[in-house]
């Protein structure tokens, strides 16, 4: 007797369930009509029956694993819009290194662990071309990057994505890992491809970026 693939929906969780108990109702009749007429110098072989019995004990078992497992998604599901919702209008810290550029400035945060001989702050485009490199802090500890949008070349940058890149050593020359994050009103929560994504001036983060959320609804560039 064939049984049916098991798929991973809640519908064809249903489906599949129906099926089993339809498909283990006739196997149970069979079955029992088999043992009833088999010839007693003859006894039928068990081992196939065990073997079928193991089956649907196996199938039973992965459909119900999968309902668990459907039940917890959509409680992580809702747990993540809630989130997203939660943070529309507060100010968040993204574990990001991109920004958008529209028209004013925009900045970085960045932090280095220990004190470093010197700094270079790298912005490249969405193409990771390098446009504008400018020396940073030196200093361990956090400080904000703020970025008007002028190039290498003297010219002002179009609008679109853009990185920054830190590369930073110590007096012996050992490079520094610095870590970079953003800052930002959060605009809106927005829910594509099941996985809620939050909005900072027109760029669009998932949660597993943020790091901090405070309860402010005004920012100025520049404010700790």
């Amino acid at each position: 007797m064939d049984i049916a693939p098991l798929q991973s929906t809640p519908a064809a969780s249903a489906s599949a369930t129906t099926q089993f108990a339809a498909d283990f109702d006739t196997f149970l009749t069979l079955l029992t009509t088999q043992l009833q007429n088999q010839d007693p110098l003859k006894p039928l072989d068990t081992e196939k029956f065990t073997e079928q019995l193991v089956q649907f004990a196996s199938v039973e078992q992965s459909i119900q694993t999968n309902q668990h497992l459907e039940a917890l998604i959509a409680l992580q599901s809702s747990s993540a819009n809630e989130t997203a919702l939660a943070t529309v209008g507060k100010l968040a810290e993204i574990a990001s290194d991109g920004v958008t550029f529209a028209e004013g400035p925009v900045e970085w945060r960045y932090e280095l662990p220990r004190e470093a001989a010197s700094v270079t702050l790298q912005v490249a485009d969405a193409n990771g071309v390098t446009v504008a490199t400018l020396p940073g802090e030196t200093r361990a500890g956090r400080h904000i990057f703020s970025w008007d949008g002028r190039l290498d070349n003297g010219s002002t940058a179009d609008t679109g994505e853009y990185r920054l890149s830190i590369a930073a050593v110590d007096a012996e020359g050992e490079p520094i890992a610095a870590t970079t994050d953003i800052r930002g009103l959060v605009d809106s929560a927005v829910f594509n491809d099941g996985a809620p994504k939050i909005e900072i001036a027109g760029a669009l983060y998932d949660l597993s970026l943020l790091s901090r959320v405070e309860a402010r609804t005004q920012y100025r560039m520049g404010d700790e």
